[in-house]
């Protein structure tokens, strides 16, 4: 039999873990009682708006679901791993579960976008159509299992998030080409390929290279998250609609030797707190967003801007060069494409003759005071 490196490291924990649970018996209290107590590493600060909460929530929503014999102790961005290091830490045994952004795996396999953000892709509900529906989730695992050792489930969704804030006015592509924005993943590649810098900085030192001047502009989220961020302090417009983030989709992940050693209905608690956790979120964003914008404009009054279509334009055909270029990375992209691109098709159609109606709609009723 042929023993790869993964597997090696893999099979050489689990008999560790065996060795080690005979050597000490049963001795700990909690194993002599039946329960459990997972580690669980994100990729975020404690109360980090909008994103902590799913890990919060997951970990109670476990525990109740298992009357309380399995607990999740959550632990914050650096104080077990770094941010970027919470995959590694799950799929190697170091901790059991963690929650991230998909995004912040795409160093180690860039298609990983199509299952958490995508450059003009699903929104929220089509996403979680595409995921619980369409087969992105049984495909997703497969691919994590065999790459990564990990199980995940989509946890957390952001919703359409903004294009961004700028100093200066966007009234065309022109203005648009030789903008230093900070961006990341995806979308920074478009934007490379349509004229614009784009440059990747942490979260934490957006603000003070918005104060410095050492960059332009930014985009990181939504109404909510960004003026918790105080970016309207050195910017004046704020650009919709966020076409590089029309969803975010973050996941929880679990380690995939501990997830397999879970009895059936372990592992449907597992799957229906993702789901719980999930859900709760998908209300969470919207709910606060709101409010936040209705500050942003009436209390900073900021200046909330539509890209004008050429920008649009050029973006989406731009997005959908690179998406089509990512999907055929490798066979297990070419699979992922394949499954995302039919979906997205069908909801694109469904969207123009559906949804864009309904907004537009709404449109209506809010300027004239309905």
């Amino acid at each position: 039999m042929t023993l790869n490196r993964r597997s090696f490291i893999r099979h050489s924990a689990v008999a560790g873990a065996g060795a080690a649970a005979t050597a000490v018996g049963l001795a700990t209290p909690a194993l002599a009682q039946g329960k459990r107590e997972l580690t669980m590493v994100m990729a975020w600060p404690h109360n980090f708006p909008g994103l902590a909460s799913i890990a919060y929530n997951f970990a109670k929503f476990v525990e109740e679901l298992s009357d309380g014999q399995i607990t999740i102790k959550v632990n914050a961005a650096g104080e077990l791993v770094g941010a970027l290091e919470v995959f590694d830490a799950v799929g190697q045994g170091t901790a059991d579960v963690y929650h991230s952004s998909v995004s912040f795996l795409a160093s180690k396999w860039q298609p990983c976008a199509f299952y958490g953000l995508v450059p003009f892709g699903l929104n929220v509900t089509e996403h979680c159509g595409w995921m619980y529906y369409g087969g992105g989730q049984e495909l997703q695992q497969k691919i994590y299992r065999d790459m990564f050792n990990l199980i995940p489930f989509t946890c957390g969704q952001t919703g359409t998030q903004m294009a961004g804030w700028f100093n200066k006015e966007i009234n065309s592509l022109t203005d648009f080409q030789g903008v230093k924005m900070r961006s990341s993943g995806i979308a920074g590649e478009v934007m490379r390929r349509v004229g614009a810098s784009a440059v990747m900085i942490p979260p934490q030192e957006i603000f003070t290279s918005l104060q410095s001047g050492a960059i332009d502009a930014t985009e990181l989220c939504c109404a909510w998250l960004d003026i918790a961020n105080g970016f309207h302090q050195h910017t004046k417009y704020y650009y919709t609609p966020g076409w590089q983030e029309v969803n975010s989709a973050g996941e929880i992940g679990i380690n995939a030797d501990l997830f397999d050693s879970f009895t059936p209905l372990q592992k449907k608690i597992m799957q229906h707190a993702a789901q719980s956790a999930n859900s709760m979120n998908i209300g969470e964003w919207p709910y606060f967003n709101a409010k936040a914008m209705e500050t942003l404009r009436t209390e900073h009054k900021v200046d909330v801007r539509s890209y004008p279509d050429d920008v649009l334009i050029a973006l989406a055909k731009t997005s959908q060069e690179v998406m089509a270029e990512l999907g055929q990375t490798d066979d297990y992209a070419k699979e992922t494409y394949a499954s995302w691109k039919a979906y997205r098709d069908e909801a694109i159609q469904y969207s123009a003759l559906v949804d864009y109606p309904t907004y537009r709609a709404r449109k209506l009723a809010f300027e004239n005071g309905a």
